[in-house]
């Protein structure tokens, strides 16, 4: 029988002549997954990976990075919160079984050098979730038996894994949070790359729709908790009690529309859904990546050679319009002082006109986003990822909570730092009257 914690097998897609192997450091466990940089060492005599001019009897050595999901390590979440793990991995390993190859089969080489190499994906969901199976079906009743042996039954072997290139800094690589507005105007150039790649592609956009999602993102609302926004209007009253009169910056918490926020965010967040959730066929529909923070891109260490940043984890890839991703990036990752005095405006130009340099030449003729359709985007998604900080986060929130987390770099920067919290608060306010005009009109 074979050890289901030997490596071998899935190492050997990537090295066909894998000898041993053994795991780097301590690994990344995060709320869906688990990843490990691994060690392998192979002959070169039947690895595709060895040099012409290498000694090809010569035992090598190569680094790799695992992305591992294993089902039985989530039944203490809610059956809606381990499906929405399980459908993370199927849908990045549809990413990249199915959708890059499509992607790239134009010879896209910009985008093809800002996406990791992935030298194996598989899945494995029987019994669990049928294949056909929308990602958004958060209503999914649970197909777990009572009985523990039967449901531990169920779920060994079943998740999924991707074998990827290794980007650590032996690579030439790193990731960080929170990143300076050039750091983040070069994240924001390559998510613009992965949105013109399809943008506008009506077979490619369908295919995406079915097998990835019909509505991308982390966040969205049809893949929340209900319990989420149920709760809204208890978790603002007790996020804005926890942090009034903290300091300056929270005085805004005092002012009367902001009082009302969480009752207004409830209000808004069907109508702030709806509107952000285009259908693959609409005009500015394209892929998303759904999770685009800091520590989702690996930039290059050194500036001055032609490395770009490599965009990973595409577990919430799907429809939507690109500039939530850019909404998401902007707040997660970017101090606030980075954002005053134009900043933030500077990242939104750049992303804009980076996005239509890539549909142009994607396109062979010139293409624009209208600026006033661009900002409306951009304001329903800041909207809808603060209706989703709060449900998700700001319920339990304090001063304490923000100091805990405050070098915590896969933490949102608005749940770590008060000065991003605030300023964020203080421009969906703005942006909430905007819309709540539109209803009205």
């Amino acid at each position: 029988m074979n050890d289901p914690n030997d490596l071998k097998p899935i190492l050997s897609h990537a090295l066909p002549g894998i000898i041993s192997y053994e795991h780097i450091g301590d690994g990344v466990k995060q709320a869906n997954a688990e990843g490990s940089l691994v060690l392998s060492r192979h002959s070169s005599s039947l690895s595709e990976k060895y040099d012409d001019e290498c000694d090809k009897d010569a035992i090598l050595e190569t680094e790799l990075f695992l992305k591992r999901i294993e089902a039985k390590a989530y039944t203490h979440k809610s059956w809606t919160d381990m499906r929405r793990t399980l459908v993370y991995a199927r849908t990045e390993v549809r990413f990249y079984n199915e959708i890059v190859p499509l992607l790239l089969a134009s010879n896209n080489d910009m985008l093809r050098r800002q996406i990791p190499k992935c030298h194996h994906a598989t899945y494995d969901l029987s019994g669990l979730i049928e294949e056909d199976s929308p990602t958004t079906d958060a209503s999914q009743p649970s197909p777990l038996p009572e009985n523990e042996e039967q449901k531990a039954a169920l779920l060994e072997a079943k998740g999924g894994h991707m074998l990827l290139e290794s980007l650590s800094p032996s690579h030439g690589y790193y990731q960080d949070s929170p990143i300076t507005r050039q750091q983040s105007l070069a994240c924001l150039k390559a998510v613009a790359e992965l949105h013109a790649s399809a943008w506008g592609d009506k077979a490619l956009l369908k295919q995406i729709n079915d097998r990835l999602s019909s509505a991308g993102g982390s966040y969205h609302l049809q893949f929340r908790n209900p319990k989420e926004l149920q709760n809204m209007v208890a978790s603002w009253n007790t996020f804005r009690e926890n942090f009034l009169g903290l300091n300056e910056k929270t005085k805004i918490l005092e002012k009367e529309s902001v009082v009302r926020l969480g009752q207004r965010v409830y209000d808004m967040a069907e109508y702030v859904s709806k509107e952000l959730t285009p259908k693959w066929d609409d005009e500015y529909a394209t892929l998303v990546h759904g999770d685009y923070k800091g520590m989702n891109v690996f930039l290059p260490s050194n500036i001055d050679d032609d490395k770009l940043p490599i965009m990973i984890d595409f577990s919430c890839a799907g429809i939507g319009y690109g500039i939530s991703d850019v909404g998401m990036h902007i707040c997660h990752a970017n101090l606030a002082a980075d954002l005053e005095n134009g900043g933030e405006e500077e990242l939104l130009e750049g992303y804009l006109t980076a996005l239509e340099e890539a549909v142009s030449r994607r396109k062979g003729e010139s293409w624009k986003y209208p600026r006033d359709v661009a900002m409306r985007h951009y304001q329903l998604a800041c909207i809808d990822y603060l209706r989703f900080i709060l449900g998700r986060f700001w319920r339990s929130a304090t001063p304490e909570s923000f100091e805990k987390k405050k070098t915590s770099k896969n933490t949102t920067l608005i749940n770590r730092n008060v000065d991003a919290a605030m300023a964020f608060i203080e421009k969906v306010d703005k942006y909430l009257e905007v819309f709540e005009q539109e209803i009205k009109a």
